[in-house]
């Protein structure tokens, strides 16, 4: 069963596939793989139902408040389909037919700077006093012996996926120079986080933050360890993770594709 709706820079969702918003056709199953400078288009054709004359008009006031705060603001919201995202905003929404008091087709455009559907998928690595078994391996069947790794602080993440992938990752304190390794790519930084800070190093916007305790920010950009670029997309495939496991943190990956998930 398809699930889609949109979601805005506010929050505010709308259901496409639920009364009284309920989708008759769109094209988020299509791919192109040749990139365009002038961006992307979708398109949904939407019925919008009501009970009369009056309903339909209500119903169709909320669909130009949800869609139209991003097209005002020039932000963008999500077009979400079977748990991937389109990051997009709406550019037209014409009123193809008034099928009668009750029910309007409307047709509506979004457009995305590049076609790229994001599927989350987070981990999260817990500070490690001993060895413990390796995690992210999952078998149909049971072994009569255990993954375990001879050392703390190492686990591995089997990532589904084709390409390389943009990630997000948060520390979490006390630690001193917190150093991760991710098969031979090398995330550190030079800093030190107090019990109840953590630090957010993200690939997609070459940021790293630190978040202190009284709400302060600071920027680490400066901080982190040279050499080979920490916010280089990680790779599919199997992760080999390493730390010293005296700390913990999440990693999230943000897996694109050319299409919505079927």
């Amino acid at each position: 069963m398809i699930k889609a709706y949109y979601e805005n820079s506010k929050g505010e969702i709308l259901n496409l596939l639920s009364y009284p918003f309920l989708t008759a056709e769109a094209d988020w199953f299509d791919a192109e793989w040749e990139d365009d400078v002038g961006g992307f288009i979708r398109t949904v054709q939407l019925d919008v139902f009501g009970a009369n004359k009056e309903d339909v008009s209500q119903n169709m006031e909320r669909l130009y408040r949800v869609l139209g705060v991003d097209a005002e603001t020039g932000k963008f919201g999500k077009l979400h389909v079977n748990g991937t995202y389109l990051p997009c905003r709406i550019k037209a929404s014409k009123k193809v037919t008034w099928k009668s008091f009750t029910v309007i087709e409307t047709e509506l455009s979004f457009t995305a700077e590049k076609l790229s559907w994001v599927m989350v998928e987070s981990r999260s690595f817990y500070p490690q006093t001993e060895a413990s078994a390796l995690e992210g391996l999952d078998f149909p069947f049971d072994f009569s012996f255990d993954f375990t790794d001879a050392r703390k602080g190492t686990a591995v993440w089997e990532v589904d996926h084709i390409g390389s992938n943009d990630y997000q990752m948060i520390v979490y304190g006390p630690c001193v120079n917190p150093r991760i390794l991710i098969n031979e790519q090398i995330i550190e930084v030079f800093a030190t986080l107090e019990k109840e800070e953590y630090m957010i190093i993200d690939s997609r916007d070459y940021t790293v933050q630190k978040y202190l305790v009284n709400g302060t920010v600071q920027n680490l950009f400066h901080d982190r360890a040279l050499g080979k670029s920490i916010f280089e997309q990680l790779p599919s495939g199997l992760l080999k993770i390493n730390w010293s496991g005296e700390f913990g943190f999440d990693l999230t990956l943000f897996l694109e594709r050319r299409e919505a998930k079927w």
